[in-house]
């Protein structure tokens, strides 16, 4: 038999175009698509998936891998749900220099010794000695290049030293493939940078067609005044824009997604490329430090809106577990303290804690799911030992399930597209994302009628229902609803 050639039969193809359905068969060789169409049976492993759909696999363009695929290379969580592809960099936190990053991720996964890398293209034969399960391609943080060249928390724009320290790591990093340069304008570092700044240094992924993407100052009433920054940065710098997990947060703000998603079409009628991702869930999760540094126990005025104690629980506290789990209103009760005071005993204990946040409502949240540019993005964040948000392990089976088949908030094509081609196309990754002839073969078996999220904030690390089959470059990482234990993945330079 012939292993380098998998033929996949009667499949129902959603081909990542946004495209009607069809049926088909697909010829996989060494890892490429072959053919599509009728195809005779040949010398080769022949798999009937008659019923069930194929899709390009999911792109996660709001990763948080960075080091996971260093401490867990199987990448469960993501493979599970049918991502192929993760797009990690995001919130202005990656991994150069290592002495600007490393302290936070070491506080994710604080009984893991992480190796040691000293530039991009290290970083990059790191990861593809590894070879974790899933495929990645990589963003530049703004926040790691800020900590690396000494600014870190000082309210002041860069030396012209520091520039040019700053430009030369982007640069290094755009030459060695990366797809664009992110920001984290809620947490420190990056909360203190000028829009100035922020114009200047994503100019240097202009000449590359990077993509500039922002997890904005402000997600609550100053909204539409962030977004209004993101445009002027990507305008100012001629760059492609994404606005992270685009979100309304707070219920006093709530309804401002009409506004948020017009500035999007009015820029886009200017001529800029622009987009969002979003996550499907009502809750969030952040460092609670960032959350009470941003006002959202007390006065609300901060990016975040104003938070009660019963909508958020400590997702992650690595200095104490006993914590994780728990909602804050539970543990206020416990202190007989008020959240404010409760959160401040928190973080005198445990300074890198992460808590989940119900901050958002449905209207908003479909609202911005049904619009044509916004793409899929877990802003899942694993973690060692965590209670994480159950996005980790079921963000794309929700959207699939949920808002697709059950509510009928998009159609299952259209969904598709949000998930694979539309990120494709976005970052720069045209040799995946759609099922062609000569495309990689990144792909996801489903079935349609049952596939689900099955992970809650109670019980967050359970797989979905629903996936069958999962490929990554040709070689099968999920095959019957299992974890192979094949690691056929590498990093993905922007093409």
């Amino acid at each position: 038999m012939n292993l380098e050639k998998i033929l996949l039969k009667n499949a129902t193809v959603y081909d990542g175009l946004g495209s009607d359905s069809f049926i088909s068969d697909i010829l996989i060789e060494s890892g490429i698509i072959k053919e599509i169409g009728k195809i005779e049976n040949m010398d080769c492993e022949i798999i009937d998936i008659k019923g069930n759909a194929i899709s390009p696999g999911f792109i996660d363009v709001h990763s948080h891998d960075d080091i996971a695929l260093i401490v867990y290379p199987e990448m469960d969580f993501k493979v599970m749900q049918g991502v192929t592809t993760v797009i990690n960099g995001n919130c202005g936190n990656n991994v150069i220099p290592r002495y600007g990053t490393i302290e936070r991720w070491q506080t994710r996964y604080p009984k893991s010794s992480l190796p040691q890398w000293n530039s991009y293209r290290e970083y990059i034969d790191l990861i593809n000695d590894i070879k974790p399960s899933v495929n990645s391609a990589f963003m530049i943080g703004h926040g790691s290049v800020r900590n690396g060249c000494g600014l870190k928390n000082e309210e002041r724009n860069p030396s012209n030293s520091e520039f040019d320290q700053m430009k030369g790591w982007i640069r290094e990093g755009m030459e060695a493939g990366a797809v664009g340069f992110s920001t984290g304008l809620i947490y420190e570092p990056g909360r203190y940078s000028s829009t100035d700044e922020i114009i200047e240094l994503t100019k240097e992924i202009s000449e590359f067609s990077g993509v500039y993407a922002s997890h904005m100052r402000n997600e609550g009433s100053n909204l539409l005044l962030s977004i209004e920054e993101t445009l002027n940065i990507g305008d100012k710098s001629e760059t492609s824009v994404e606005i992270s997990h685009h979100k309304i947060s707070g219920k006093n703000n709530w309804g401002l997604s009409n506004d948020s998603i017009e500035m999007i079409h009015h820029a886009i009628d200017k001529g800029m490329n622009v987009n969002s991702d979003q996550y499907p869930y009502i809750a969030g999760q952040s460092a609670l430090f960032a959350i009470h540094q941003n006002n959202a126990f007390t006065d609300g005025d901060g990016g975040l809106g104003k938070v009660d104690g019963d909508k958020v629980i400590i997702a992650h506290s690595p200095l104490t577990s006993n914590y994780e789990g728990k909602k804050l209103s539970q543990i206020c009760d416990d202190f007989d303290l008020d959240e404010q005071q409760a959160a401040e005993k928190l973080l005198s204990e445990d300074p890198h804690i992460l808590a989940i946040i119900e901050t958002m409502c449905e209207e908003d949240l479909t609202n911005i799911l049904s619009d044509q540019y916004t793409m899929i993005g877990s802003d899942g964040v694993p973690a060692s030992g965590s209670n994480p948000h159950p996005r980790l392990y079921g963000c794309f089976p929700r959207v699939l399930g949920k808002y697709a088949r059950e509510e009928k908030i998009i159609s299952l094509e259209t969904a598709i597209y949000k998930m694979t081609g539309l990120p494709s196309k976005k970052f720069n990754l045209n040799d995946r994302g759609t099922i062609e002839v000569g495309k990689s073969a990144d792909l996801v078996i489903f079935d349609p009628e049952t596939i689900n999220d099955v992970a809650t904030y109670e019980n967050p690390k359970q797989y979905p229902e629903g996936i069958i089959h999962v490929l990554v470059n040709g070689s099968f990482v999920v095959k019957n609803s299992k974890h192979t234990g094949k690691k056929p993945g590498k990093i993905i330079p922007r093409s």
